[in-house]
Order: structure tokens, then C-alpha cells, then sequence
């Protein structure tokens, strides 16, 4: 009787520090970055230095996430033939490079955008095989049109995370096949049931757009009634890239939209702003985003490092004016928080 009753002892004991364990690590940390170029002048630093220095900066920020994500512009391929479109656009790298940001890690990587075509469906297809060999989840695309849009999900600490991914302009200089490879686009006669089906599937829904104008800080009509039907139908959050420069940021409806995040490895830092980025990190608890925070980010070299204190706040003041006035907290660093009652 009394190893039974030590044994319930024990049984009990256990359940209560499972419980409180679960309790204790009930949030779900989500990060986002911006474009990620591994070829070009990108390429010139992995040579001279790794595809590792590329995220040695930055690093910390993806290991301390549950889930990290980013959108990869172009393949990683050694295959394939380039498509029809000016040399110096066909972006490809090594599928080596997976490893380095794994390694980074990023969980999870967009491919529906402009560039994942450069070496046509083979190129595309090398880019998911080496993605899941690294244990990185592809998003926004798959071996024929229907399963390129099929939602990726992701469960932690006991909530599930759904992703789409969206490009809102075709790739240039390939031929369309929709039993092939390929990436997944944004189609407004389709996007509310998209949205609908997946988040009727998880507990929060992200949505990536590939979109908008290059270079302009300002998000087009189109990005906004693209952004707002997604939240209609269901998206927690809505994440773009393409612009490489940062876009404001808008509450609707309760729920964040980054229109923009930018570059974020990359080169030829010429124009104002294709240097500055963020990183988002968001907190999800009880199945719900609690907070948002904003992670300033200079790059330099290619390689992107968290701005100082100085730079930080510089970046985070041009968001505000970006977002229409939309008042972003600090901490003394320059990291900002996003208040959702905005």
C-alpha cells in the first residue's frame, strides 16, 4: 500500500510540473525578415568569407524563434536553364546554401515571387529538394500549380501556425505549365476561399505577398485591397516583400499588415533605404498575437546586423512616417513595440 500510495505520489507530482512547464512555455515566437539574394554581389561575399558570415549578424534573433521566415529570391540550383530575361536578372545560387540557413534558424522560406523561375521548373524543383533536405519548410510553391498553393503548417507548443504565400505578378521569361513546377499566384477571384480554408485549419494564418512597386515606400491600392480581403477572410497577419526598401505598416481590423519588410541580404545598397530593414518578431499566445516587436536592422556588406541605438530609432521614426503616423513604442536600444489597439 504505501509504494502504491508513493507511486501516486510520484504520478501526481509529475502531472502538476508537466502542467506548469506547459504553462510557462505556452508562447509561440514567429520572426519575419525580408529578401534574401545569395547570388550577385552576395555571392562575391560567400566566396570571400561563407554563406555562414551572411547571418552572423542577425543569427541569435531566428535560433531564439519558434519559427523564422524570410523570402528567398531565387533558386538554389545547379541545374536548369536560365529563362528568357536579361542575364543580369537571373539570379541562382548553391544548394549548399540551405545548410547556412538552416544553420541561421529560418524554418520556413516564401518562393512565390519573381525570381524562383530564373532556371525554370528544374530550378525550382532543386530549390524544394534542398530546402526539405535542411529541414526548411517551402512556401508558395510545389510540383504543379494545385499543390503550390496549398497552405505549410507548422505546430508549436501546441499551436498551429498556418502560412500562405502569394506572388502578385508572374516570373518573366519562362512558359506557364501548370502540371510543372511552380510558384503560387495571387488570384482575387480565389484568395477569400484560400484564406478561409487554411485558417479553418490552424490557429493563426499568415499571409505572404509578393508585391508592389519597387523602391516606393508607399503601398499601392492594389497591395491594400489585397492585404484587407486577406484579413476579411480570416489572416491574423499579413507579410510583403519585392520593394526592397521598408513599407508602412497598418492596423486593420485588429490585425498587422508589414507591407514592405525590404532587403535584408542583399547587395547594391544604392537607393535611400534598400540598407534598412526590420526584423518582426510576434508572440503568440492562447492562439492569439500578443505582442509585436520591431527589430531595426542596418546591412552592411551584405551581411544584415542590428542598428544601433542611433540608426535603430532613425529606421524606426521614417516606418512611422511610412505608416501614416502610426505610433510605434521604444526601449532605450531602438527596439520598437507595435501596439494592435492602434
Amino acid at each position: 500500500m504505501k509504494a502504491r500510495h508513493f507511486s501516486g505520489i510520484v504520478v501526481a507530482l509529475a502531472a502538476i510540473a508537466l502542467c506548469a512547464f506547459a504553462a510557462g512555455h505556452s508562447d509561440v515566437t514567429v520572426s519575419f525578415a525580408g529578401d534574401i539574394l545569395l547570388d550577385r554581389g552576395v555571392a562575391d561575399a560567400i566566396r570571400a568569407h561563407s554563406a555562414d558570415y551572411l547571418f552572423d549578424g542577425v543569427g541569435d534573433i531566428f535560433s531564439a524563434s519558434d519559427i523564422a521566415f524570410a523570402n528567398l529570391e531565387g533558386p538554389l540550383s545547379a541545374g536548369g536553364s536560365g529563362v528568357l530575361k536579361d542575364e543580369w536578372l537571373l539570379f541562382r545560387a548553391d544548394p549548399s546554401c540551405a545548410q547556412a540557413m538552416k544553420s541561421a534558424g529560418l524554418t520556413i522560406l516564401n518562393l512565390a515571387n519573381n525570381h524562383s523561375m530564373d532556371y525554370g521548373h528544374t530550378g525550382l524543383e532543386n530549390t524544394m529538394e534542398a530546402l526539405r533536405a535542411n529541414g526548411i519548410l517551402p512556401l508558395g510553391a510545389g510540383m504543379d500549380k494545385e499543390s503550390a498553393h496549398e497552405p505549410a503548417f507548422l505546430r508549436k507548443m501546441g499551436a498551429k501556425i498556418g502560412f500562405l504565400g502569394f506572388s502578385d505578378f508572374p516570373p518573366e521569361g519562362y512558359f506557364y505549365n501548370a502540371q510543372k513546377a511552380d510558384i503560387a499566384y495571387a488570384d482575387r477571384n480565389t484568395l477569400a476561399d484560400a484564406v478561409k480554408d487554411a485558417k479553418e485549419n490552424c490557429d493563426i494564418l499568415i499571409v505572404s505577398f509578393h508585391w508592389g512597386a519597387e523602391f516606393t515606400h508607399n503601398a499601392g491600392q492594389s497591395q491594400q485591397d489585397l492585404a484587407h480581403l486577406a484579413i476579411e477572410s480570416g489572416a491574423d497577419a499579413v507579410v510583403g516583400h519585392h520593394p526592397h526598401v521598408l513599407q508602412g505598416i497598418e492596423i486593420y481590423r485588429g490585425k498587422p499588415v508589414f507591407y514592405s519588410l525590404g532587403n535584408f541580404v542583399f547587395d547594391q545598397q544604392v537607393q535611400h533605404g534598400t540598407d534598412e530593414t526590420i526584423i518582426v518578431s510576434i508572440s503568440v499566445k492562447d492562439k492569439r498575437i500578443e505582442t509585436i516587436k520591431l527589430i531595426p536592422v542596418q546591412i552592411i556588406d551584405c551581411q544584415p546586423v542590428r542598428a544601433d541605438a542611433s540608426k535603430a530609432n532613425q529606421i524606426l521614426d521614417e516606418l512611422e512616417q511610412y505608416s501614416g503616423g502610426l505610433h510605434i513604442d521604444r526601449e532605450d536600444s531602438g527596439t520598437g513595440y507595435l501596439n494592435l489597439n492602434n
